[in-house]
């Protein structure tokens, strides 16, 4: 169902472009009245409670202090405005950020999403976790797939539906096609076949492998830097 909110602003911040947590919400937005995700193994949800965070239209304005999900299943972002969830358009916000703190922690997780970019397979509107920006690019995809198989438990046989979450990298560098790469040293150095023997270097003097996301950011910044 779409649904039309009307215009409130509680506190106007800066220059005039960013607003507090009772925002507009454009009649691409949908209301979702029913319960989600029933009955499936997993989740399709980066964090399963609502995060603090923000949303940026694509003109501009930026507002702050909102409960926000991310539903890595339909590439959607839902915003929690008191009480009522709602689906918002990714066409009318190409950017928004969350802030979570990791249970058991006062470690804060913080994710800035963009979309727009032109990666093969994807489209402008999907959004992607911006992990490193400099002159080179490294962007985080969340690929959430919904999967149904046939099981058979004592003599019973059901549909068992279930999540199943992939993380894609992707590097943009200007003036080139976007490269997917992986969590491996010869990914790494396939997308850099001059800086080869630097990369080598680099990785031996940190002494790490190239097989965790750390350790790719700071091989990206290397290579930013050099």
């Amino acid at each position: 169902m779409k649904i039309v909110i009307g215009i409130f602003f509680l506190m106007t911040i800066g220059v005039g472009h960013s607003y507090s947590q009772n925002i507009i919400l454009g009649p691409h937005n949908v209301l979702i009245r029913t319960k989600k995700y029933a009955d499936i193994i997993g989740t399709a949800y980066l964090y399963p409670s609502w995060a603090t965070g923000t949303l940026t239209e694509k003109n501009g304005n930026v507002y702050v202090n909102l409960m926000l999900k991310y539903d890595s299943y339909k590439d959607i972002v839902e915003l929690n405005q008191d009480g009522q969830i709602l689906e918002v358009s990714a066409v009318e916000y190409p950017k928004f950020t969350l802030t979570f703190v990791e249970p058991g922690t006062d470690k804060l997780i913080k994710h800035s999403f963009l979309s727009g970019f032109d990666i093969p397979g994807f489209s402008r509107i999907n959004y992607f976790d911006l992990i490193y920006e400099g002159r080179l690019t490294l962007l985080k995809k969340y690929k959430t797939s919904f999967l149904e198989m046939s099981v058979a438990n004592y003599g019973n046989s059901g549909e068992q539906k279930s999540f199943q979450l992939d993380i894609l990298y992707f590097l943009i560098e200007q003036g080139k096609f976007p490269k997917e790469l992986k969590l491996n040293k010869r990914s790494i150095i396939e997308a850099f076949p001059k800086k080869g023997a630097s990369i080598e270097s680099f990785m031996k003097e940190k002494k790490m492998k190239g097989k965790t996301e750390a350790d790719l950011i700071e091989i990206i910044k290397f290579l930013d830097a050099n």
